[in-house]
């Protein structure tokens, strides 16, 4: 039942000795701190889970991270220690965790509730500007479902396809499972990317409920196209492996295997990985300057953004857990 959502294999490297064995979790929503183990830190009842017709719950899913989490543990180690894997499985394996790292959090569970969601909407928008495609709508639910649409509903609910702005999209939590088949797409990419190893030689990396982040030159960004995702040459990835251990994965062949980051450098890294986060930041230590930086970032959750067809202004999308029998 109780889930990571952020996996024990990646909060272990971030625990502290005071309390020893603890993780320090920064909620920038609530402003609160505190600490807790791995197992109780960066979790929720079910949130893998779907519900059976009979409303028991299927963790598959679960299982299937865990199997992930399982074969990535050994490579992890062996980063750790300052071993890039050569061996193509090794590498395979982890990248696949990473690239679940990259998916299964709460930020892109939301987010592909809002891709569905604003799909939705901007489908009910393209039927309602379109009188004949909405007047054939209508025909077609008459027809089917036995349904009777006086002047008055037709109106409201034309008005309402057209300007969804008052309502609530509620989103089951199942369909944004959909997004984790990115993964199977994501793995081969960042498999191919050089690897490096970061140190810290003076202060020490965070991490958050989004570790692995993307960034690119903002010169290469199209105003329609895009920034090409992954593929983007200019892309960098980063992935903090430990407080004083990150990954960095880039297309520059250039890049040395393994290097230093002075304060400054370190500083910016955590920033961005606050600035990334949905709600949470974790860290070995309680300091002031992370309460202080959860704080700054409250407001800065990662967004979908639409452009072209559709509403001027799209409803609220919410993900719909159900009620735990």
């Amino acid at each position: 039942m109780r889930q990571h959502f952020i996996p024990i294999l990646h909060l272990k490297h971030f625990i502290g000795p005071n309390p020893k064995g603890q993780v320090w979790t920064y909620d920038a929503h609530t402003g609160k701190v505190f600490s807790g183990t791995p197992e109780n830190t960066a979790v929720q009842t079910h949130f893998y889970s779907t519900e059976r017709p009979d409303g028991t719950m299927d963790t598959q899913l679960e299982e299937f991270l865990s199997e992930i989490e399982g074969s990535a543990a050994p490579v992890y180690e062996a980063l750790l220690r300052g071993e890039i894997p050569k061996d193509s499985q090794e590498r395979a394996y982890f990248s696949m965790f990473l690239a679940l790292m990259y998916v299964r959090t709460p930020a892109m569970r939301r987010m592909t509730a809002e891709i569905i969601g604003r799909q939705i909407q901007i489908m009910q928008y393209a039927y309602g500007s379109n009188p004949k495609a909405f007047d054939a709508l209508l025909q077609r639910l008459e027809k089917k479902q036995g349904l009777s649409f006086d002047a008055e509903a037709r109106s409201l609910l034309q008005e309402a396809m057209i300007n969804p702005a008052d309502y609530i999209f509620e989103i089951p939590q199942e369909h944004t499972f959909e997004g984790l088949h990115a993964a199977d797409h994501l793995a081969p990419i960042l498999h191919q990317m050089r690897w490096s190893l970061a140190s810290s030689v003076h202060g020490f990396f965070i991490t958050c409920d989004n570790p692995v982040v993307r960034h690119v030159d903002p010169k290469t960004c199209h105003p329609i196209y895009g920034d090409h995702g992954f593929f983007n040459k200019t892309a960098e990835v980063i992935f903090p492996l430990s407080p004083k251990l990150l990954l960095l994965m880039s297309w520059n062949e250039n890049v040395p295997e393994l290097g230093t980051f002075k304060g400054d450098h370190v500083g910016l890294i955590n920033r961005s990985l606050a600035a990334h986060s949905d709600r949470y930041l974790y860290a070995h230590v309680h300091h002031k300057r992370l309460i202080q930086l959860a704080a700054e970032f409250r407001d800065m959750r990662p967004e979908m953004t639409t452009k072209g067809f559709g509403p001027d202004k799209f409803g609220e999308i919410k993900v719909l857990r159900r009620r735990q029998k």
